[in-house]
């Protein structure tokens, strides 16, 4: 199907995005810093890492494989009819307007963030004791409103692939610029091996992908770069200031990978039409 101007003007914003370094100054400790592991390992000692990181792990298979998504139909289509998207089952998303669909999703991107920074700011009240369990919670409502985006492009974020695509999204935006270069790669041989014919091939690669030693990866990469943002938490003062402002930027780059990774989908999935 023929791409209208937005669309084409879109797909050229993403290929621009796609190609730019991450800005901010914790995504600049993780770019220059050689191996992040290390580092974080180094301020904040071996064990409480592997605490921080078993919980991650905990909230990342239970959103995987315990969840199913969280997102209500009917509020959606009741929000999709508030931005003048006329639908009545939620399967009509694929086929939508996109300038409307975006205009709705950057609405709720924006709301999260703004949520984020006022949980942010009360956690940082208790400063470092507080803040491990506020960038849990954190990463599960990161988890939640990529979900929420995914649906309004009409993906199914509780197919498994989809989970796996969710959990890239995630690693690119809290993560370096070499690991949105490397998820990003990713993402499009996760796009290529769902567009696959063999249903029975496609079975089998879900099952690698979704493999302990992939998802440890992911769990490290994710517990990494959160603990990145822990650091700077240790005055309670501060921490006020700092805490919100790191949670913010969680939600605000999360909700930007996945507006753009989505959009990138659904532009190519109407081409395909």
């Amino acid at each position: 199907m023929e791409l209208t101007k937005y669309e084409r003007y879109s797909l050229e914003k993403i290929e621009k995005w796609e190609k730019e370094k991450h800005k901010g100054l914790q995504k600049k400790i993780l770019d220059f810093t050689s191996k992040s592991v290390d580092y974080v390992m180094e301020k904040i000692g071996a064990e409480k890492f592997k605490k921080f990181e078993n919980a991650i792990g905990a909230a990342v298979n239970k959103l995987l494989y315990a969840s199913t998504y969280t997102v209500d139909p009917e509020r959606l289509i009741k929000r999709a009819h508030d931005h003048g998207i006329m639908i009545k089952d939620i399967a009509e998303l694929k086929t939508c307007n996109l300038w409307l669909l975006d205009k709705c999703n950057r609405k709720q991107i924006n709301f999260h963030e703004w949520a984020a920074t006022i949980q942010g700011a009360v956690a940082g009240i208790g400063g470092a004791i507080t803040a491990p369990a506020d960038l849990t919670a954190i990463f599960i409502q990161d988890f939640h409103m990529i979900q929420e985006i995914c649906v309004c492009y009409g993906f199914d974020p509780n197919d498994l692939m989809e989970k796996e695509i969710i959990l890239k999204i995630i690693e690119i935006a809290l993560g370096s610029s070499e690991i949105k270069i490397r998820g990003l790669n990713e993402i499009e041989r996760l796009k290529k091996i769902k567009n696959m014919e063999d249903k029975t091939e496609t079975t089998k690669e879900k099952v690698s992908i979704v493999g302990s030693k992939a998802l440890g990866e992911s769990i490290e990469k994710i517990a990494v770069a959160l603990l990145v943002r822990l650091l700077p938490r240790a005055l309670p003062v501060i921490s006020i200031v700092v805490s919100a402002h790191s949670d913010r930027e969680i939600m605000e780059n999360s909700g930007e990978t996945a507006f753009m990774v989505c959009r990138k989908r659904f532009i190519e999935r109407k081409k395909e039409m």
